[in-house]
């Protein structure tokens, strides 16, 4: 389970600039205002598979949340 997952994040710290750009939107979302251009890869990764996977818009929001404060 844990190398499916670091997988998925390296193949996910690949996204390109349209991708982030997206993802970004997807986070004010859940973390109105936050600021992901100085996340580390494997942040941003973790951001995508949080706000694209499964889990309620409250488990969600408060897994956003930690990532970005």
């Amino acid at each position: 389970m844990k190398t499916l997952i670091a997988s998925a994040l390296v193949a996910t710290a690949a996204l390109t600039g349209a991708a982030n750009a997206s993802l970004s939107s997807d986070v004010q979302t859940y973390a109105p205002g936050a600021d992901i251009s100085s996340l580390s890869a494997a942040e941003t990764a973790s951001l995508h598979l949080i706000v694209n996977g499964g889990g309620t818009e409250s488990e969600k929001r408060n897994a956003v949340r930690k990532i970005v404060n």
